[in-house]
C-alpha cells in the first residue's frame, strides 16, 4: 500500500482547504441520490423498462459477473501470477455469454415477475458513489484501499459481521419485547416462509451493492483522507458520524421541508431539496471534523489502532442521541433499524481501519441490511412480546 495512505497535511493549514474537497464530495453523494432516484422513478413511471424480462436478466447477469469479479480478486490476492488487464477483458467477455445463459436458466419462468429496479437502483448509487470516490482520489493523491484484506482481516471481518448480526437481533427482539413502535414483529407483515430466492434478488444483492457504494466513499475515500489530517481512532469516530449524518440528512431534511416545498412547482422542487441538503450535509462534516479534532486533543496522536473502538463507539451514541431528537422534531418515528445502522457505521469504520481495506466495511454495512431484513421472517406472528420472546429464545 502507498505511502499517500499516511501522508498528513500540517495541522496548521487552512481548515477550509484541507476539507473543501470533501465538502465537494458530500455533495456529489447528494448529487447522486436525487439523480438516481429520480432517474428511476421517472424510467419505472415512464416506460416500465424495469419490468421488461430481458432487462431484468441482462441486470442480474451483470451483478453475476461482477461477483465473479470479485472472487477472482480475493483469489488472486497475494499471487505472483495473475491476469492482465487485456487477459481480465477476454476472460470477462467469455464468462459474459455462459453467465447470461445461466442467469436466464435460473430466473427464466420468474423474470416477469422481478424488476429490475431493485438492481438498478442500488447498482446506479453504488457506481455514482464509486466514481466520486474514485475522482476524490485522484484529486486529492491518495489510494483506496481495494485490495481483499490479509487473512487476518478476514478473519475481523467476521467479527465485525458477527457483532452487527447479534446486535441487530437482540436490540430487535429487545424492541418487540418492551413493544417499541415500529419495530418488525410490533406490526407483523411478513411471511413465516422465506423465499431463498426472491430474498436473494430482493435483499441480499441490493444490500449488497448499496454496502459497496458507502465503504467506497465513506471509508475508502473520507476515512482515508480524514487519516491525513487526524488519528486513525479520531478518523474512525469522525466518519461514523458523518456517513451516519450524511445519511440521517438525506431522510429527514425533505420531510422537514416538505410544508414549505408543497407550494413549490414540481419543477424546482428538486433544485430546492438540493439547495437545503448540500449545507445541511456539510454542517455534518463540521460537526465530524469538530469531534475528530476534540478527541485528538484529548488523547495522544501516538496512540495505537486499539482505541478505534472507543471514538466510533462514542459516535454511535451521539448519532443515536441526534436521531431520535431530530425525529421528534419533524415528527417522524424511530424503529430499531434506524437504531442499529449507526452501530453497522460505527464497526465499518473500525473494521476498515484495521484491515485497510473497504471489503470489511462493504461487507459489514451489506450484513446489517440483510440481517435486519432476515430478522423480520423469524419472529413468530402473534403479540409483540411474544414474538420478541420467540426470537430472544432462539438466539439464546
Amino acid at each position: 500500500m502507498s505511502g499517500s495512505l499516511h501522508r498528513r497535511s500540517p495541522d496548521g493549514g487552512p481548515a477550509l482547504r484541507k476539507y473543501s474537497a470533501i465538502a465537494a464530495l458530500l455533495a456529489g453523494l447528494v448529487l447522486v441520490r436525487l439523480g438516481v432516484n429520480a432517474s428511476a422513478s421517472t424510467v419505472r413511471a415512464e416506460t416500465g423498462l424495469f419490468a421488461v424480462p430481458l432487462v431484468v436478466i441482462a441486470a442480474y447477469s451483470l451483478v453475476a459477473l461482477a461477483g465473479l469479479g470479485a472472487v477472482y480478486a480475493v483469489y488472486a490476492a497475494g499471487r505472483d501470477e495473475r491476469l492482465d488487464g487485456f487477459e481480465l477483458v477476454e476472460a470477462g467477455l467469455a464468462a459474459a455469454a455462459f453467465v447470461f445463459v445461466g442467469v436466464y436458466v435460473v430466473l427464466g419462468p420468474t423474470a416477469p415477475d422481478v424488476s429490475a429496479a431493485t438492481v438498478l437502483l442500488p447498482g446506479g448509487y453504488a457506481i455514482g458513489l464509486g466514481a466520486l470516490a474514485v475522482g476524490y482520489a485522484r484529486v486529492a493523491d491518495l489510494d483506496l484501499p481495494v485490495s481483499p484484506p490479509t487473512r487476518d482481516g478476514w478473519l475481523l471481518t467476521g467479527l465485525a459481521v458477527a457483532v452487527v448480526a447479534v446486535t441487530a437481533a437482540l436490540v430487535t427482539a429487545g424492541a418487540t419485547v418492551v413493544g417499541w413502535p415500529d419495530s418488525p414483529a410490533a406490526a407483523f407483515g411478513y411471511s413465516p416462509a422465506l423465499d431463498a430466492t426472491s430474498f436473494v434478488l430482493t435483499t441480499v444483492i441490493p444490500m449488497t451493492l448499496s454496502g459497496v457504494g458507502a465503504a467506497l466513499l465513506f471509508n475508502g475515500a473520507v476515512q482515508t483522507a480524514l487519516r491525513r489530517h487526524r488519528s486513525p481512532a479520531a478518523a474512525a469516530g469522525a466518519v461514523t458520524l458523518l456517513a451516519f449524518g450524511a445519511d440521517w440528512s438525506l431522510a429527514v431534511v425533505p420531510v422537514a421541508l416538505t410544508p414549505v416545498l408543497g407550494p413549490v412547482p414540481a419543477a424546482f422542487r428538486g433544485a430546492a431539496a438540493l439547495a437545503a441538503l448540500v449545507p445541511a450535509v456539510v454542517v455534518v462534516l463540521a460537526v465530524a471534523v469538530a469531534y475528530g479534532r476534540l478527541w485528538d486533543a484529548r488523547t495522544p496522536r501516538s496512540a495505537d489502532g486499539r482505541t478505534t473502538i472507543v471514538p466510533a463507539g462514542a459516535g454511535v451514541v451521539l448519532t443515536v442521541a441526534v436521531t431520535f431528537a431530530t425525529a421528534a422534531f419533524v415528527g417522524n418515528s424511530v424503529g430499531p433499524a434506524t437504531v442499529n445502522y449507526p452501530v453497522a457505521i460505527g464497526v465499518a469504520a473500525v473494521a476498515a481501519e484495521r484491515t485497510r481495506s473497504v471489503w470489511a466495511p462493504a461487507i459489514v454495512y451489506a450484513a446489517h441490511g440483510v440481517a435486519i431484513e432476515l430478522l423480520a421472517y423469524y419472529v413468530l406472528s402473534g403479540s409483540a412480546g411474544d414474538g420478541g420472546v420467540t426470537v430472544l429464545s432462539a438466539l439464546l
